[in-house]
């Protein structure tokens, strides 16, 4: 829901101190060299805020120079002066949530922006000087055919984007969307279209020099996620805010996610921390192969076993050996990966080690 000023200004504050509470915990864990504010459209908050939440990173922590910090944004929702403070207070990156440069797709899937505020939107970024630019697109939308997917790569290549997150559209229940879809309202694309339009994303991105590095992702050279391939590596990612979620390296964890909550939490000098789940061998064996195999490097199995042991890896590797056969996963010396086949039925292989 919207926050009131009051209620903004409540939460600002409570972030700052959280902020400085968990600076002392974090110990010296060496330099930071990625800020990222997401979920929730951080856009629509006051940009003094933002600039106020990077100065007291700076003051805390040892963030690198060359730190790349990332701040989800919603076309409509950027203007000049809002920019020229992101990049003064050190923003660098903004991840776009276009989903699509179709009028029709946006107002299927309710978004409040037309294809003409996402493209003004990119054009004000390169204007204010912010060159590292992300956009979320998402393919299976209600109506999307070949032609329509087509041009929005067409308008990617076009405006020369830097990284590009390819999402496909996963229906949730309790959504109006799936109302309207089960009842023939709304009608989906086929799945094997769907699937078709997606390899042919691969090439077209490639053949524009942005070719895939993760499932769902493609970036120009030195433009990859560097949040993002944390996750994928398993690297540690502290996170701060409300229903925020932490990794530390041997356990998971998250803030409450009710607003009153994590406010008295905060307030009250006491941790945040909703829950705590200590992450186990198997779960890390797993994590790694999942996560690992979403990269198109792969995963370097003799590494793995090293790590974990020949014996935990034996137990997927027949499945592993099958899926190879059916060109689904490439297996090159100790290298493994999926191949571009095998990332459409991801779920099915990796449910191998899940």
């Amino acid at each position: 829901m919207p926050f009131s000023c009051v209620t903004e200004d409540r939460y600002h504050k409570a972030l700052l101190r959280e902020m400085q509470s968990s600076a002392t915990s974090c110990g010296d864990k060496g330099q930071v060299d990625s800020i990222y504010f997401g979920g929730g459209t951080p856009s629509l908050i006051p940009a003094e805020h933002v600039s106020d939440l990077l100065a007291s990173c700076r003051s805390l922590l040892p963030v690198a120079d060359d730190c790349e910090i990332s701040l989800e944004a919603n076309p409509g929702t950027l203007s000049a002066e809002k920019l020229d403070a992101y990049r003064r207070s050190g923003v660098n990156r903004i991840s776009l949530g276009v989903q699509s440069f179709d009028d029709q797709e946006l107002s299927s899937i309710g978004r409040l922006h037309t294809s003409e505020t996402a493209v003004k939107a990119i054009w004000q970024l390169g204007d204010r000087g912010i060159t590292n630019v992300n956009l979320d697109l998402m393919l299976g939308l209600p109506g999307q055919t070949q032609a329509t997917w087509r041009r929005n790569l067409e308008v990617v290549e076009r405006l020369s984007i830097s990284h590009v997150s390819v999402y496909m559209l996963e229906l949730d229940e309790k959504s109006p969307l799936h109302g309207r879809v089960a009842s023939g309202s709304l009608r989906l694309p086929e799945d094997d279209l769907v699937s078709d339009l997606y390899l042919e994303t691969i090439d077209f991105l490639s053949h524009c020099g942005c070719p895939q590095y993760e499932i769902s992702n493609f970036a120009r050279p030195g433009f990859a996620s560097r949040h993002n391939l944390k996750y994928w590596r398993r690297e540690p990612v502290h996170g701060l805010g409300l229903g925020s979620h932490s990794f530390d390296g041997n356990s998971r964890y998250a803030n409450c996610s009710e607003f009153g909550g994590y406010i008295q939490a905060v307030n009250e000098d006491r941790s945040p921390v909703d829950w705590r789940e200590p992450v186990s061998a198997t779960q890390s064996l797993a994590e790694s192969l999942f996560l690992g195999l979403r990269l198109t490097q792969g995963v370097d199995w003799k590494l793995l076993q090293a790590s974990y042991g020949a014996d935990c890896l034996a137990q997927c590797e027949p499945g592993m050996r099958e899926f190879c056969g059916k060109g689904l996963v490439e297996w090159k010396g100790s290298i493994v990966r999926l191949t571009a086949p095998g990332m459409l039925l991801s779920n099915e292989i990796f449910q191998l080690f899940i």
